[in-house]
């Protein structure tokens, strides 16, 4: 077995649990025991961590000690710029123990992909290491082209089970629980945060001004964005979990977030809601979303344009069945963790390849 350690700088996010464990049992069928650190979990956890795991506080010598203790022969790089020892542990780990190292990630800040300094740090970071591994395809323009040959892609993405709503618990039966009466609904659920430009979904309903259309808002609101939003047909839910909040996305008709598309959209297609935005952010996740398809892309703070697309939709059952069918398949397709796991693969592959090219020509020369 070929021992693979997952540096997973802060603390691990419940969503990653499973798909740490379903990569881990994926990678062991292929020669690779893979094993993960970090700083921590995120508290109460709901998932089995079925993984190896060590908890530990992370540091350049921290990290030394660990590979050199579990004799690690490969690292897959979960590090940010913002966490000092990232460098360091480069230097240590590749420089003088001689690790291959696989960069994992977005490849640039997304946030401001025209950071000059910092995509400079990203470039170096890309350049030290052996393999690149992307969240997503069309993040390889912010890649340097001469690193392209090393490059490869695991579609970020989710672990998901949920089947559907349980025999006996209706559509109706769900909204009703939660006092909402609308008969057709739009829903938004995760984080409440400015970036997401929730108040182009509120001005989209006042505009719309129909009695049969609501909107669910649904998750935390730390920041106060829903702070004096009413209306009688917007309802504010708070944070849900579980197999609760996906029965909640079975019961709505189609997801809006106007900002910010992140891995909601990756719910929202399991459930088989179509989905609207607007341009304008650049994601990882965004490459699910095909304008036409199984959403709407519409121009940034055009209100008519989005109150458009979203009463076509609820006003036309066969096209939004549509849209629903092909936000399905392209999860089923695209958003697997099966497509995931195989772009870890070949970074790998590629990583051991190059060892045994670089091995090879170590031998000729000395001969």
């Amino acid at each position: 077995m070929i021992r693979v350690l997952l540096i997973h700088a802060g603390m691990i996010p419940h969503y990653r649990v499973p798909i740490y464990s379903y990569l881990s049992h994926y990678l062991k069928c292929y020669g690779f025991e893979l094993i993960v650190t970090s700083d921590g979990i995120q508290a109460d956890n709901p998932h089995f961590i079925d993984f190896q795991y060590t908890e530990m506080p992370l540091s350049t010598l921290s990290i030394t000690r660990f590979i050199r203790r579990q004799h690690i022969d490969i690292i897959i790089d979960y590090m940010e710029l913002r966490h000092l020892y990232l460098f360091p542990t480069y230097l240590v780990a590749k420089g003088i123990l001689g690790k291959k190292i696989i960069y994992w990630g977005q490849g640039c800040d997304l946030a401001d992909t025209r950071a000059r300094i910092k995509n400079l740090a990203y470039a170096t970071e890309l350049g030290l290491c052996d393999a690149i591994v992307l969240y997503a395809e069309h993040l390889k323009k912010y890649v340097p082209r001469r690193f392209h040959k090393k490059l490869f892609v695991a579609n970020n993405t989710l672990y998901l089970n949920y089947s559907g709503l349980p025999p006996g618990l209706t559509k109706e039966k769900v909204l009703a629980k939660y006092g909402i009466h609308t008969k057709k609904n739009i829903i938004c659920m995760g984080r409440m945060q400015k970036r997401k430009r929730l108040e182009h979904l509120v001005e989209t309903i006042a505009f719309m001004n129909r009695d049969d259309i609501g909107l669910i808002l649904v998750g935390p609101d730390s920041e106060g964005v829903l702070d004096g939003i009413e209306g009688k047909n917007v309802f504010k839910l708070g944070p849900i979990y579980g197999d609760k909040r996906f029965d909640l996305l079975s019961s709505a008709d189609i997801y809006c977030l106007p900002g910010a598309v992140g891995l909601s959209i990756i719910d929202a297609f399991h459930c088989g809601l179509p989905f609207v935005t607007e341009e304008g952010d650049e994601s990882a996740e965004i490459m699910y979303l095909k304008d036409g398809v199984n959403g709407f892309i519409v121009q940034r703070g055009n209100i008519q344009e989005m109150a458009q697309k979203i009463q076509l939709l609820m006003d036309n059952d066969s096209l939004r069945s549509q849209f629903s069918l092909a936000a399905r398949r392209e999860i089923e397709e695209n958003g697997s963790l099966d497509k995931l796991c195989a772009g870890f693969r070949q970074a790998l592959l590629y990583t051991i390849e190059q060892t045994k090219c670089g091995t090879a020509s170590v031998t000729s020369a000395s001969e």
